[in-house]
């Protein structure tokens, strides 16, 4: 079965579950795809893909705004911006990474290698 079926499979079991498309479809996903990455939705990824891709995408947008708006006027240094966006991060992306898990053993969701 090809990625784009298991795509298909995966949204309509999503929304046969109930699950909201901006949930199981966020717009970072939607663009990775369009770019010609094969991501998977959120809830078919184990729990570290999760935590490294939630993690970095927060700690780099975080990273950029508290910089911008605040750090360069409170004397803070960017190696204390970048340990704070890293720890930020860190904190955002083990929270959402067990939501993921919870909800996927709560709505028992088939195996992404098993979709058909």
């Amino acid at each position: 079965m090809s990625f784009e079926e298991k795509l298909i499979a995966a949204h309509s079991e999503l929304e046969l579950k109930g699950v909201w498309s901006s949930n199981f479809n966020p717009p970072i996903v939607r663009l990775l795809r369009k770019a010609g990455l094969r991501v998977r939705p959120p809830y078919y990824q184990d729990f570290f893909t999760n935590l490294l891709f939630t993690s970095f995408l927060f700690s780099l947008g975080y990273g950029l705004i508290s910089w911008f708006l605040t750090g360069q006027y409170v004397n803070k240094t960017s190696q204390q911006s970048v340990i704070e966006a890293i720890a930020g991060g860190l904190i955002f992306g083990v929270i959402i990474s067990v939501f993921y898990l919870i909800r996927r053993k709560q709505l028992k969701l088939t195996d992404w290698n098993t979709l058909s």
